[in-house]
């Protein structure tokens, strides 16, 4: 049966969405169902660095701090100790109404995954969470955001970081954990026809003693592919990322360093880029001031060219469900005629 795009767009797709927000959660004796999801609006003005010409906006907008989703998590306990997982998650856009992160996103783009898991460790496969986009966002105050972390927007949010931040046909293995650390090793299958090197692999590791955590990632991604456009069928990028964390009473340090290398087949060259990032959350009342400095050293055939980043934010939790934030994000890129600016007055829920 050939089912037409107007009733997936209007039909199909809402009753799905609708379905994730009923009762938060299901469970027998040995399975369970839970119903989870994040909304983050905030009114925002932003004016992205470029030319004299660029125009800025002013608006309600969606996924300030974070990117919003609704999502199912199921679990069913088996023999020996093996639980099998699976999860769908859905990003959206709450200003609208719209799924996705984007016009055209894909609908389970956050998730959409089963596998095991036991002593052994847990194993999944389908479409997963980037292992270095996961090291990116948790050693930093900001989080994912897309707006205000200067770490997020010098990798995937426009930094030249290829691969997205969910890898589809791919396959994770996560160890458990021992001595404070824990791994995972992901690779994901191209799938075109004729083309083995189109493909993905990415390894991280997490580490946490006391007050102090750590965490390095590093992926390679290979030929022109989804998520991975801007390579040629022949050109390849490898990132490495380190991360630091220390926490003095409510205050926690950050610093992160990155690696970004493009080999390209092509006249263009090779471009690499270096990235450092500073952060902190300083806790201040019943909140927190969250504080971050990132410079990227760009270095290209034609010339070396810097980005800097300044972001200032406060964040005033009312509960652990609910959140309110304000913002501020200055983007100087070198090449660029004028600075960016973003502002938000925003806040979060969690179900």
């Amino acid at each position: 049966m050939k089912i037409n795009n107007h009733v997936i767009k209007h039909v199909i797709a809402p009753a799905c969405i609708t379905s994730l927000l009923l009762p938060t959660q299901f469970a027998h004796a040995d399975s369970a169902l839970n119903f989870v999801g994040e909304l983050d609006t905030y009114l925002s003005y932003n004016r992205p660095a470029g030319d004299e010409d660029v125009e800025s906006k002013t608006g309600i907008e969606s996924n300030g701090l974070t990117t919003s989703y609704v999502g199912i998590h199921g679990s069913h306990d088996l023999d020996n100790g093996l639980t099998a997982i699976g999860s769908v998650e859905a990003f959206l856009r709450p200003d609208s109404g719209e799924i996705g992160r984007f016009e055209g996103d894909m609908m389970f783009a956050r998730a959409a995954n089963f596998g095991l898991k036991g002593d052994f460790g847990q194993f999944t496969i389908g479409r997963n969470a980037s292992l270095y986009f996961l090291s990116t966002i948790i050693f930093n105050p900001f989080g994912d955001s897309f707006s205000f972390s200067p770490m997020v927007l010098m990798s995937f949010g426009g930094g030249g970081l290829y691969g997205d931040s969910g890898w589809s046909d791919s396959v994770v293995y996560t160890t458990p954990t021992a001595g404070g650390f824990t791994s995972s090793i992901a690779y994901a299958f191209g799938e075109k026809a004729g083309d083995n090197s189109t493909n993905k692999i990415a390894a991280n590791t997490f580490f946490k003693s006391g007050d102090f955590g750590f965490t390095a990632a590093v992926q390679k991604i290979s030929g022109t592919q989804t998520g991975a456009t801007g390579l040629g069928p022949d050109d390849d990028q490898t990132d490495a990322l380190l991360g630091v964390s220390y926490a003095m009473g409510d205050n926690t340090f950050y610093a992160q360093y990155q690696m970004m290398r493009d080999k390209l087949d092509s006249e263009v060259g090779d471009i690499d880029r270096d990235t450092l990032v500073l952060s902190a959350s300083i806790a201040v009342g019943k909140g927190a001031i969250y504080l971050g400095y990132g410079l990227t050293q760009v270095d290209t055939p034609y010339g070396d060219y810097d980005r800097n980043i300044y972001t200032l934010m406060y964040n005033l939790p009312l509960s652990k469900k609910l959140d309110f934030y304000a913002g501020y994000t200055n983007d100087d890129p070198e090449w660029t005629e004028k600075t960016g600016q973003t502002v938000g007055l925003g806040g979060r829920f969690r179900f």
